[in-house]
């Protein structure tokens, strides 16, 4: 990755002028040579001594040439620019010639010094590259260990890996231990572990467990919490509990007030909490047990550990072992990662070696998770299995228990540059989640990726982290169907904790005994617990971190003179010194959610620094001028900092890639120079863009946005409290004109616009041609458009997915013509659309789909086919709304949220509606006809409210009529006389007992009922009497 790095750099102007191209073509061929060998001496390093200190003192030496390069091109520039410098005054000759004297003697002595650099990184290397002749390594190619990227591969999938449930083993046990955690109820507190080695399973059963219905149905509060060595700090876990079952614990840091509040919050109430990963079992038995046993009216636990004596003296009452995968369901595991496409053929050609690979996994999921990602990235045929059965790296000696065989040997085959990438997930603490944006940033800040083809280095970098999913060293949060947010297993990031080596180290520095291990450390992430911490003089660091974070003194961050990425964050940091602009090292600094209140101008010599975080700096008005001479930045992020402006020169900086929260305009108070729209004609490159103070732009380009090939996302503002006072017509009529020159390019993909006070929309967007305007779109939100009397023609966007209209206070009625077409019939509207949300349309009365002359002639207009992919419907704060439009059942909705629809009187004729949640909807009448609901929310506080609502009696009465599945769940908030009448024995009794599921709250949720009808569970705190009941079916019969 160097020598490429030199080779690039070596026919730049900035090397020429220092005449050192010779030796930086030596030292590349040198680097070239080495790395022939790199894979193996890497493979033998682990065992062998010698080795690893070849390999150790490689490194040095690649660190060190990094940073040579670095100050050759930082100086080679700045003698460029001094050759090219004008004179300031044409009547000062002789001072301009005494100048360019004291330039040539700084260039020649500066020459000298960096010749005689290269020269001694030369000799280093030769020493050591005539060592490597003693090891007899073996010899592969650079090209057989890179990664070639599909460029359509950085587009990340929607479709999200399935969950790892395979054979009978885990549904058996899953429900026998719902079972077990289920009965008894007259017992108070019993505890359950699930025990096994790492990577067993453990936790998949568990989650498996939590998320079984009839654990739901009998638990108030369910709560995990993912506890592991990580949570050194009791405080912190006492809040994560607090949190974790909705309550709050305000400014209490103390044990025992936090203890209190849980007390307080769990008072009658039956919890199921899961405490994972547990290794100590004072966690239970000092800090928490008594607080749960004394209060709830109920408690089960379920713990997963690897420690059997750490179950028993937590006192588990029941402990399941989960064993090894057998062979043939490990196989059914590996084929359902690898044959994606089920084709059997391949399945059955292959069985003999896969089953033998599968028996090397040793029937550990995970290990077989990560061959099933090796794999993956080989063709299907015998040759290739056979070499990954045949592998070496099954045995190799001198790796820690449980990362060696199939977690080592899917390590081993990662090409280079994702092994760079995945090692660097060491730096988190455990369970952390990631974020690929924050991934993509610091990858790119390491030096670990290079821009491909057409791709840029973020476009690259995703597709490293879709890769890593891909093979399984990143695990996607199921919750993000992006796949935008993942986690690492905790075997897998202790394997790139051991390869990292001394060069990373995560944890508290003042606490190591030995400063010596830390010499070569190059990454540090501080996780501590004290008010403030110290950092000790570290020459070699190249990455710094504070992760909780504590206080620190910033002075000493000037003299970490290798640094290239630097997270400051946290309201301790209320400073950054003026000798931060001595890092020229430095790619990205992060100083979000810090208190500082200005930034030095010494900023500027940071001519490397390629990510510039200050998002959420609440005490940031002013950004200095030399932040213009930042002509390497890629990344510009100061949303929800209060800045006054942005500086002129903004455009100077042409790889600017992501820029979020630019300020258009000048300052208000004292008069500086802002930047403006037609500095953005300059960045090319830009694919996110995030601009603010529309309103106070001079543009009259129309091409500033529509030449932006590679733009993505964009969200264009005007200032949110712009429009509290009454607004001129001739601003109205400005701010349109402004938008109407910011059409976007026809690759956009995301469009937000917000506080937009004009009387209609853009043109580009009023356009029956809209669809061609955009044909790319996925995501458009429509924020606090005031002004704006109708919707655009929407439902011809052929992508679009996602649609959100908040804040249109001025629409009255949503016409057929947000169909498109001009309210014409055609064939399909929306026909991509999943989501659409309406919030906060406080003059919205009506909403029509179809026609009136059409609704006439019902067979004609249902030839019409709308919204045909959408799932979700948000109705919310529409006060004046009256109906649902006639039409919709066409339609395959899946989930209907209204709330705060004052008018609203009917839903109804909705045959596929799963999910219904209606909240402070008092004229509601009706609702009916929903053939395939399995969950009704129902909201309602008003106190005045003394007995459920007429609609929800009569939805029930025909839902016992007409007899449906038992999948059915009724959730209710009301007023407490109105859940006391649902008590058995009161009026609404007869109603709720027909209820398959009933789940009723109210005062805040400090009173509930909860009811199962089959097998029939009771359970109340209600008048002060607690009734718990559990009968099986035959017993409630009799």
């Amino acid at each position: 990755m160097l020598a490429d790095r030199l080779a690039n750099v070596m026919e730049e102007k900035a090397i020429m002028v220092l005449g050192v191209k010779t030796e930086l073509q030596k030292l590349r061929r040198r680097m070239v040579r080495i790395g022939n060998v790199l894979k193996d001496a890497e493979k033998r390093r682990i065992q062998e001594e010698t080795v690893k200190g070849w390999v150790d003192e490689l490194k040095d030496v690649m660190y060190e040439a990094d940073d040579i390069i670095d100050l050759c091109m930082i100086q080679g520039a700045g003698f460029l620019q001094d050759d090219h410098s004008p004179p300031k005054s044409s009547f000062c000759p002789r001072v301009r010639c005494d100048f360019h004297l004291f330039s040539c003697l700084r260039g020649v002595r500066f020459r000298c010094a960096i010749a005689k650099k290269i020269k001694n990184l030369n000799v280093k290397l030769q020493e050591i590259s005539e060592d490597k002749d003693k090891f007899n390594f073996i010899t592969s190619s650079n090209s057989s260990d890179a990664y070639h990227m599909n460029e359509a591969s950085y587009h990340q999938s929607s479709s999200l890996p399935e969950p790892d449930i395979v054979g009978w083993d885990i549904r058996d046990a899953t429900k026998s231990l719902v079972e077990l955690l289920v009965s008894h109820p007259e017992q108070k507190c019993r505890l359950f572990a699930i025990i096994g080695m790492g990577g067993i399973g453990k936790t998949t059963l568990a989650q498996q467990i939590y998320n079984d219905p009839k654990i739901s149905d009998a638990f108030v509060l369910c709560s995990w919490i993912w506890v592991s060595k990580s949570f050194t700090s009791r405080i912190d876990l006492l809040k994560e509990i607090i949190r974790n079952i909705g309550g709050k614990y305000g400014e209490c840091t103390t044990i025992s007030e936090l203890q209190n509040i849980l007390c307080d919050f769990l008072c009658e109430k039956s919890l199921f909490l899961v405490l994972d990963d547990v290794w100590d079992e004072n966690i239970w038995v000092d800090l928490i047990k008594n607080t749960i046993e004394r209060t709830t009216t109920k408690c089960r636990v379920l713990v997963t550990t690897r420690d059997r004596n750490t179950a028993v003296k937590m006192g588990a009452t029941h402990i399941h072992r989960v064993n090894k995968l057998p062979s043939d369901v490990g196989w059914e595991f590996l084929c359902k990662k690898v044959f994606t496409n089920n084709n059997t053929q391949d399945i059955q050609r292959l069985k003999d070696i896969g089953m033998k690979i599968v028996e090397k996994c040793d029937g550990l999921p995970v290990a077989i998770k990560a061959i099933a990602g090796l794999l993956i990235t080989k063709s299907k045929n015998k040759k290739e299995w056979e070499n990954v059965l045949n592998s070496d790296a099954w045995t190799i000696k001198g790796l820690p228990e449980g990362l060696q065989g199939a977690l080592y040997l899917s390590y081993e085959a990662l090409p280079s540059a994702l092994k760079h990438c995945f090692l660097y997930c060491a730096l988190y603490p455990r369970g952390h989640e990631f974020d690929v944006e924050d991934l993509v940033c610091h990858w790119i800040a390491e030096g670990y990726i290079e821009a491909k083809g057409n791709a840029s280095m973020e476009d690259v970098a995703k597709s490293y982290y879709m890769e890593l999913i891909c093979r399984s060293f990143l695990e996607p949060d199921p919750e993000y169907v992006d796949m935008s947010i993942c986690t690492i297993h905790d075997l897998l990031r202790a394997l790139a904790e051991f390869f990292a080596g001394d060069e990373s180290f995560s944890g508290d520095p003042q606490e190591e005994q030995s400063t010596e291990s830390m010499k070569k450390l190059r990454r540090l992430t501080v996780i501590s617990n004290r008010e403030s911490v110290s950092i000790p003089h570290l020459d070699c660091l190249r990455s710094l971190r504070l992760w909780t974070p504590p206080s620190l003194s910033t002075q000493v961050i000037g003299n970490l003179k290798h640094l290239r990425l630097l997270f400051l964050n946290g309201d301790k940091i209320e400073n950054i010194p003026d000798n931060i602009g001595d890092l020229v090292h430095l790619r990205l600094l992060d100083l979000k959610h810090t208190c500082i209140f200005n930034l030095p101008n010494s900023l500027g010599n940071l001519i490397n620094l390629q990510f510039l975080m200050l998002n959420d700096c609440k005490s940031l008005h002013i950004l200095p001028n030399s932040i213009t001479k930042l002509y390497n930045l890629r990344w510009l992020r100061v949303e929800d900092t209060p800045l006054n402006y942005v500086p002129k020169g903004i455009g100077k900086l042409k790889h600017l890639h992501h820029v979020e929260g630019l300020i258009i305009g000048n300052s208000g108070d004292d008069g500086e120079e802002g930047c403006n729209l037609e500095e953005l004609q300059i960045l090319e490159k830009l694919s996110f863009l995030h601009v603010k103070n529309l309103e106070k732009s001079s543009s009259k380009s129309s091409s500033v946005l529509l030449s932006k090939i590679h733009l993505r996302e964009l969200w264009l503002h005007c200032t949110p409290n712009y429009t509290d006072r009454h607004i001129q017509q001739r601003e109205m009529d400005r701010i349109v004109q402004v938008f109407d020159e910011l059409c976007p390019p026809p690759c956009l993909e995301d469009l937000g616009i917000d506080n937009f006070f004009g009387g209609r929309y853009p043109k580009w967007m009023s356009s029956t041609s809209i669809n061609a305007a955009l044909p790319e779109l996925i995501y458009l939100k429509l924020i606090n458009c005031l002004n704006c009397l109708h919707l655009p023609q929407l439902g011809q966007l052929p992508q679009l997915k996602y649609l959100k209209i908040e804040g249109a206070t001025a629409i009255v009625s949503i016409a057929p013509e947000f169909l498109g077409n001009n309210g014409e019939p055609t064939e399909i509207a929306f026909p991509k659309l999943e989501t659409l949300l309406f919030i906060n349309m406080s003059n919205w009365e009506e909403w029509s789909l179809i026609s009136r002359e059409e609704e006439d002639n019902e067979p004609e207009s249902s030839k019409l086919l709308l919204f045909p992919h959408l799932n979700r419907i948000v109705i919310e704060s529409c006060p004046k709304l009256k109906a649902l439009p006639r039409g919709l059942n066409l339609a395959n909705i899946q989930e209907l949220e209204i709330t705060k629809a004052h008018s609203l009187s009917r839903v109804s004729y909705l045959p596929a509606l799963k999910e219904l949640v209606v909240a402070d909807c008092p004229m509601l009448e009706c609702v009916e006809k929903l053939e395939s609901l399995q969950s009704l929310m129902v909201i309602d506080h008003r106190e005045d409210n003394v007995s459920l609502p007429q609609w929800l009696i009569f939805f029930l009465q025909q839902r016992e009529e007409n007899p449906h599945d038992d999948l059915f769940k009724l959730h209710l908030e009301c007023s407490a006389q109105a859940l006391k009448g649902c008590l058995n024995g009161c009026p609404h009794w007869s109603f709720i007992q027909q209820v398959p599921r009933f789940i009723g709250y109210a005062n805040k949720r400090s009173m509930y009922l909860k009811y199962t009808k089959e097998p029939y569970y009771y359970e109340t705190n209600i008048t002060g009497m607690l009734f718990i009941l559990f009968l099986v079916m035959s017993s409630a019969s009799a």
